[in-house]
């Protein structure tokens, strides 16, 4: 049985992660600062609160085919903006490469974010108003960046998989998908962009079966785009998820000025996870919100 080891298992694309890997025979070490019982149950878990960085290394003791990182502080809310947050997220990720080493796996799977390609682009540009969401992108592109180096000295394969908009069944967050559809089915105003920025999103199943495809048959040192591969104006994503969830709800769209860029996605090899591993997504944008939507009323008892 191939053991593997996932950091930031506690959160929503790290607990799915785990849950498949196990479903498909894997050993998974869970690493993360704390754990529900659901989770302890599962997998091995190590909890960073009880260990340094050298006692780590011990406590793990095997070797391991696989390192998924997962880990980050701050993906969404106020800390999002915060650099000593961000700025230590990236040295948590080197060192998490440093580990992999040490316990021989020979791949490293890093989630990367289309944010870092957003805030690359921003650089790129002029007169644009930099938001709080560059921060967390500057923290994820050094991190990439620094992390995939480190990697190649120390002989680990590194793979990133650049991360859309992840959504689903389970999530509860402060992100777009979730915090719409909770404002619809209370019949609360939603304010947007005018959304003519481009966008993807991916549901929770399609994106964890692309990831473990990509550590288990991916090519290290290329990456792999993690998304629905059908990119489009936002306004097109959320004018289909109010008519699924409220189809009589008026969007603000415009009620928000956009001051950032617009991501051009044909620089992505959107078929490239196909194409190295036969992985093809299962779930439709429209299926993914009538099952989220439905999920989040029996939840909140909407």
């Amino acid at each position: 049985m191939e053991k593997v080891i996932v950091a930031g298992a506690g959160g929503f694309i790290g607990k799915n992660l785990v849950t498949s890997l196990i479903q498909r025979g894997y050993e998974v070490t869970a690493l993360d600062i704390k754990f529900d019982d659901e989770m302890k149950a599962m997998a091995k878990c190590i909890s960073l609160v009880d260990f340094s960085k050298e006692q780590l290394v011990d406590a793990l003791q095997e070797e391991y085919s696989c390192f998924y990182d997962l880990a980050w502080m701050g993906t969404s809310g106020s800390l999002r903006g915060d650099y000593n947050v961000q700025l230590e997220n990236a040295r948590i990720t080197c060192e998490y490469v440093e580990l992999a080493a040490k316990v021989k796996c020979s791949k490293f799977i890093y989630a990367s974010s289309i944010n870092e390609i957003e805030t690359y682009e921003y650089l790129q540009s002029n007169d644009i108003q930099p938001s709080a969401g560059y921060i967390y992108g500057t923290g994820k592109l050094a991190a990439h960046l620094m992390a995939e180096t480190v990697a190649y000295q120390n002989g680990v394969g590194f793979i990133p998989v650049i991360i859309t908009n992840i959504y689903g069944v389970g999530e509860k967050s402060a992100r777009l998908i979730y915090t719409s559809i909770m404002k619809l089915l209370k019949g609360e105003h939603c304010s947007f962009t005018e959304g003519y920025q481009t966008y993807d999103f991916i549901y929770i199943s399609d994106a964890i079966n692309s990831i473990i495809e990509v550590a288990e048959k991916g090519k290290a040192f290329n990456r792999y785009y993690i998304g629905s591969g059908e990119p489009k104006p936002l306004r097109e994503f959320l004018m289909k998820m109010r008519d699924i969830v409220s189809p009589a709800a008026e969007l603000g769209l415009g009620d928000i000025v956009f001051k950032g860029t617009n991501v051009d996605y044909k620089q992505f090899a959107m078929k490239q996870v196909e194409k190295d591993t036969g992985y093809v997504n299962k779930i439709s944008f429209e299926e993914g919100i009538r099952m989220t939507a439905d999920y989040i009323r029996e939840e909140e008892g909407l």
